[in-house]
């Protein structure tokens, strides 16, 4: 008898740990740089703004139709790297700022500069996700106090 009340404490607790570990293949993971390090495409842009408004540039790059099927190699030590289609390439920095629903993904165009140099940046709120998707919105100021969005889905 006392041999098995060490050995059932011993299994109970391994099941207690394993049913508390995360996994990589769930859904709704929390917006860390593990989650989201790893070579990504850009499979859907949706874009939310009123007809007569013209998204004419995203990113200080181009028009967001050419972000359409870019490809991010994101690094989890914050390098990383966007390809246009049209094989435009981009050295950026990137990181996770603030947590759960307020989550942002944000990066810097390196432009051959350290990133402690690059003042300017882009921020997109995180949603969904996924171990192989997730969504990045970003808002665009119409004027006159109204805004609209652009959301980025990336896939694996």
């Amino acid at each position: 008898m006392k041999k098995i009340i060490p050995f059932l404490f011993f299994v109970a607790a391994t099941f207690i740990l394993a049913s508390c570990s995360s996994t990589k293949n769930g859904t709704n993971l929390s917006a860390t740089a593990g989650n989201l390090d790893g070579h990504w495409t850009i499979s859907n842009i949706k874009v939310d703004v009123p007809s007569n408004f013209k998204v004419t540039d995203v990113f200080d790059e181009g028009p967001y139709q050419d972000f359409q099927g870019s490809v991010w190699d994101l690094i989890r030590n914050g390098k990383g790297v966007f390809t246009l289609t049209n094989g435009t390439k981009e050295d950026i920095y990137w990181s996770i700022s603030g947590k759960g629903d307020n989550a942002q993904f944000q990066f810097k165009k390196l432009k051959g500069m350290k990133p402690k140099n690059v003042e300017d940046g882009y921020r997109l709120q995180l949603q969904n996700i996924t171990s192989n998707s997730f969504d990045a919105k970003s808002t665009i100021d119409l004027g006159d106090d109204k805004t609209g969005s652009i959301t980025y889905t990336f896939t694996k």
